[in-house]
């Protein structure tokens, strides 16, 4: 039987943007605000008799949809999802059946199309469609004794629900990552391979929580004339990489990293199972961050802890600002 609780997300990537595919890939997701956006224009001319606004003049010249989700992250089944939030992605063996999976910014982000399950009071499942989904934006939340959280936004053309609703299929073996083996590191970085994880020289033994997040800025509002008041396909704008990180006031680094502008890199690394060769693993990995504040204050007494806002920057000489790692059994996005 069908309850509340059989909600779904599943999604695949379109060849053209707009043009509705099957989903093929489905998310053990937390919730989920994906929603319809019309612009309604009201007819403001006066007519002998009319004394409240006119049905037959209320129009819709345009229209969209998108909206968030959010997930806890697992160590299979999110390549998909990953090269959707970043924009490019490669798969590679590392030996046996152990894969890793590397992720950078393209300059022209796919789309894709999103299905939603939802089931009614009988148990009927209604299957509301979106397509031309783009990434807007996504965040990483690395919370304290917690389990990481991956916020998306998307942006998307259309919904509909005339589209048969996809049964969800799940990757077998999957397991969440956790703060039980969750580190991060600074220092001498080491850039990720294709085969290879990336490293950092200096562990930080004094961060309690965090998080990442990664603004594509697309224009979203690409309504031109001909387009039927549907938009054409975003573009990409200037990238933004911000976050924050909870530390405990234990040493002056991160004070003068403030009042210094020094850059330090950040290597957020999560371990989980074992693989054929190493562990489940996934990686953001940052060449260099500086830190917008603040300072440290007295905390009435108690252990003091400081939230330090920071920002990623091109780094001038790293290959890219921004990787996404994950090692993985997968054999393929």
């Amino acid at each position: 039987m069908t309850t509340f609780q059989d909600c779904s997300i599943g999604f695949a990537k379109e060849s053209t943007y707009g043009t509705g595919v099957t989903p093929t890939r489905f998310l053990e997701f937390v919730d989920e605000s994906l929603d319809f956006n019309k612009t309604i224009v009201q007819g403001k001319g006066l007519r002998v008799g009319s004394r409240v606004a006119r049905s037959g003049r209320r129009v819709v010249p345009t229209a969209d949809a998108g909206g968030d989700f959010s997930l806890e992250v697992a160590s299979k089944g999110l390549g998909l999802l990953w090269e959707f939030l970043m924009g490019s992605g490669a798969s590679a063996l590392v030996s046996a059946s152990t894969y890793q999976q590397v992720f950078t910014f393209g300059d022209t982000m796919p789309s894709a199309t999103f299905q939603k399950g939802l089931p009614r009071v009988d148990g009927t499942v209604d299957a509301y469609t979106f397509l031309g989904c783009t990434c807007d934006s996504w965040e990483l939340e690395f919370g304290n004794a917690d389990i990481p959280l991956l916020k998306v936004t998307t942006d998307a053309k259309d919904v509909t629900t005339g589209t048969a609703y996809a049964t969800p299929s799940y990757p077998s073996g999957a397991n969440l990552f956790t703060f039980a083996g969750g580190a991060i590191s600074t220092g001498t970085l080491t850039a990720p391979t294709s085969t290879a994880l990336a490293s950092a020289a200096t562990p930080l033994a004094n961060v309690r929580s965090g998080s990442v997040k990664v603004s594509h800025n697309p224009a979203t509002s690409r309504f031109n004339f001909g387009g039927g008041g549907r938009k054409a396909k975003p573009t990409t704008g200037m990238r933004e990489i911000t976050g924050s990180l909870t530390v405990e006031y234990d040493s002056t680094a991160f004070r003068d990293a403030v009042l210094n502008e020094t850059p330090m890199s950040l290597v957020l690394t999560y371990t989980g199972g074992a693989l054929g060769t190493g562990n489940e693993t996934l990686q953001v990995v940052i060449p260099e961050a500086k830190f917008d504040g603040k300072l440290p204050a007295a905390n009435g007494g108690e252990l003091i802890t400081v939230d330090m806002g920071f920002t990623g920057l091109d780094n001038l000489v790293a290959a890219q600002p921004l990787w996404v790692v994950a090692r993985t059994a997968d054999n393929a996005l």
